[in-house]
């Protein structure tokens, strides 16, 4: 959990950016709800290294250089988040790191660096598994662990190998600042459920609420989904500028611990899939151990409607079991059910989160995989 640059400034990036927004997660309380990586992403280094062949920070935006960046975050209790491209330049064609690798990753932790975001443009026609493997193995050899966040686009069929060699791996191309395209990276993320868990991560690419481009109820139905494929949880906004209610989705603890939950278990479509009205269901260990259950709205025209079957929707072994939803939200109960539950005019993009427990629980579906790169 943390912030990045990138949706929000691009390459309009400077020291004073970084700190405001480092500043403004810990006057939010953010810091203390797990949003603590501060990443700063493209175009903090130029296009050429120095004669030692060291990237260079480029002293216009950062007068005091990375090292001071990374102290200053680390007074306040955060992490140091940097970027670079498995290849001979960054996607804005800055200085990259492929061949650099165990040169860069030494700066990195001199720096005080804690993440890294490793991009693919300018790749070489090399192969990515090569690539990001020797970038895991000079992170590795350094003092301390640096978390490692493969951006490979889902290229190459990222799910076989990413899992053990980064912490979590971009399942898809970036997000832009629409409903549509938030949608198209959620429906590609959750193609490979089985092998996200505890130490590796599916990712969708970072959050844009607070960017202007969706509704409210749209931003909150974009946190509900990212939190339940357990994506990482990286907002990309000039936090400063949130609304109260912006704030409230962001904070909202419930959906926060459901998706930090030790399990750490994907969930995975299981009624209406691929319609205009889904239902996803994960098993959450934490809080005494429940089910979550995510209703989403996917039309663009109509409100929608669906029967929840607790046999099917996987939340119970046994038929007409009685179960009682609460909406994660705002914690207050809906009511107890037997054997269904009809979700009634759902709105435009809008869902419902639901926490379920029925008198018989089904069988968790435990993490098949852990990554290596722990």
């Amino acid at each position: 959990m943390g912030w990045n640059t990138w949706n929000k400034y691009n390459c309009q990036i400077s020291e004073d950016i970084i700190k405001s927004n480092a500043d403004e997660i810990v006057n939010l309380g953010l810091d203390k709800l797990g949003y603590v990586y501060v990443n700063i992403d493209d175009c903090w280094q130029i296009k050429d290294r120095d004669a030692q062949n060291h990237v260079q920070y480029d002293k216009t935006k950062f007068p005091n250089g990375m090292k001071a960046i990374g102290d200053y975050l680390h007074s306040k209790n955060l992490k140091f988040g940097i970027y670079s491209s498995a290849g001979t330049m960054t996607c804005q064609q800055r200085a990259g790191s492929l061949d650099f690798e165990t040169i860069d990753a030494a700066d990195y932790y001199a720096w005080g660096v804690d993440y890294l975001k490793y991009d693919n443009c300018y790749n070489q026609g090399r192969k990515a598994v090569e690539r990001y493997t020797k970038m895991r193995d000079a992170l590795l050899a350094q003092p301390k662990q640096i978390y490692y966040s493969i951006c490979n686009w889902g290229e190459e069929d990222t799910w076989k190998w990413a899992k053990d060699i980064g912490n979590s791996w971009r399942t898809t191309g970036d997000i832009s600042n629409s409903w549509s395209s938030m949608r198209v990276n959620y429906l590609q993320s959750s193609q490979h459920p089985e092998i996200a868990g505890p130490g590796g991560w599916n990712d969708p690419d970072m959050l844009e609420i607070g960017n202007g481009g969706m509704s409210l109820v749209e931003e909150k139905s974009h946190f509900a989904l990212w939190a339940f494929v357990k994506s990482p949880l990286i907002l990309g906004c000039d936090l400063t500028k949130l609304s109260t209610d912006q704030i409230a989705i962001i904070s909202n603890q419930n959906i926060i611990k459901l998706n930090q939950d030790s399990l750490g278990q994907q969930a995975k479509c299981v009624q209406g899939c691929n319609g205009n009205i889904e239902v996803y269901q994960a098993y959450h260990n934490d809080l005494g151990g429940y089910y979550g259950l995510l209703v989403v709205n996917w039309s663009d025209w109509f409100s929608q409607s669906i029967e929840i079957d607790f046999l099917v929707a996987g939340v119970t072994n046994k038929a007409n079991d009685t179960c009682k939803l609460v909406d994660l939200w705002t914690g207050q109960v809906i009511g107890t059910f037997t054997s269904k539950y009809y979700a009634s005019g759902i709105a435009i993009h809008d869902h419902l989160a639901l926490k379920v427990t029925c008198s018989t629980t089904a069988s968790k579906v435990q993490n098949r995989y852990q990554v290596k790169y722990t």
